[in-house]
């Protein structure tokens, strides 16, 4: 009985603070503010006062206490103790559309709505930034083109200890054929490769790439496997030991989803031992928490079978601009 009260009083105390703030401006917070898009910052205006300025991870909790909106990127790991037991937040927005920086469910438990680019099916379309580097980081990956360019800065000028691979003539399973999946199968056979795509839905175009049966049946096939999946509890590690063991040793790995779709420590163990050619990242699991002495970042350090990018995915002038923007008005219409 006392902690249903308790439960009530609290409910009661939050509804009455919510009630007595709406008659206020509404705050909203940009934590992220670096090249914030400035058309974004003018749609905002009209609901309510706009503030940019960076935080730390301390300062979080009084931030989702004192402003309506929160925004941020991928800057931050939002969880229990960063949103407080009672914040005046109800909006916060990210303009992304994988969410496992957020803990959905403490955001939902304090009505605190979350606003994304999840689902937003139509307006992603013309956002390609992250399609866009896929084929890049497979391209820098199978030309040495990294470890080519710091040669050369070195003084050191011999093109024969940088022999690549050509995308023309070979084969690339996508694992994960939504919006994504489908504009990297077609970017991939314009180059000439083969493309096949897995996944568990069985709605993707029939002309994005050729539909295999299993994950196994790619993986034996592909000599580029390239990952394109949600992350939630069903693909977490999707990528370990077992499969790249059924892998050819010539294939090379590219994830521009997220890092926890990939065993990291049955990644190095691969590339360590040959069976796996290598690897291209733009994602790593733990972010943003990444600091010079995870495993990965270190072996990457001293080895140019593995290129890793800080999640640079969506990060274009033209893919912020245009996030930013309709997210903002995403913003505006809840505040209502």
């Amino acid at each position: 009985m006392n902690s249903a009260i308790r439960a009530m009083r609290q409910i009661s105390e939050r509804e009455f603070r919510r009630d007595y703030l709406r008659v206020m401006p509404n705050r909203i917070r940009i934590v992220e503010p670096l090249e914030f898009c400035p058309a974004a910052v003018r749609i905002l205006r009209t609901a309510g006062e706009v503030e940019l300025q960076e935080c730390s991870r301390a300062s979080l909790r009084d931030i989702f206490s004192a402003y309506d909106v929160v925004w941020m990127r991928l800057g931050h790991r939002i969880d229990e103790a960063v949103l407080g037991p009672n914040p005046r937040c109800r909006i916060l927005a990210t303009p992304v559309t994988g969410l496992d920086h957020i803990d959905l469910a403490a955001c939902e438990q304090r009505g605190i709505r979350v606003i994304s680019l999840r689902g937003e099916f139509e307006f992603l379309r013309q956002v390609r930034g992250t399609a866009e580097l896929t084929v890049g980081l497979a391209i820098a990956l199978m030309r040495h083109i990294v470890p080519a360019a710091v040669a050369v800065r070195q003084g050191q000028w011999n093109r024969d200890l940088f022999r690549g691979c050509e995308l023309y003539g070979n084969t690339a399973g996508i694992i994960g054929m939504g919006r994504l999946g489908t504009l990297v199968a077609g970017y991939l056979r314009a180059f000439g490769m083969t493309v096949l795509g897995y996944d568990p839905r069985d709605d993707f175009p029939v002309e994005a790439a050729e539909r295999v049966a299993s994950l196994e049946e790619l993986l034996h096939r592909a000599n580029m496997v390239i990952l394109l999946v949600r992350y939630d509890d069903s693909t977490r590690h999707l990528i370990g030991a077992r499969q790249f063991a059924q892998m050819r040793p010539e294939t090379v790995l590219v994830n521009t989803s997220r890092g926890g779709v990939v065993d990291e420590e049955a990644l190095l163990a691969a590339l360590d031992s040959g069976s796996l050619a290598g690897a291209a990242l733009d994602v790593l699991d733990g972010e943003p928490d990444i600091a010079a002495e995870h495993p990965v970042v270190a072996y990457a350090r001293f080895h140019d079978n593995l290129l890793v990018v800080p999640h640079i995915g969506g990060n274009t002038r033209e893919s912020v601009e245009k996030t930013e923007v309709f997210l903002a008005h995403k913003v505006v219409e809840a505040l209502g």
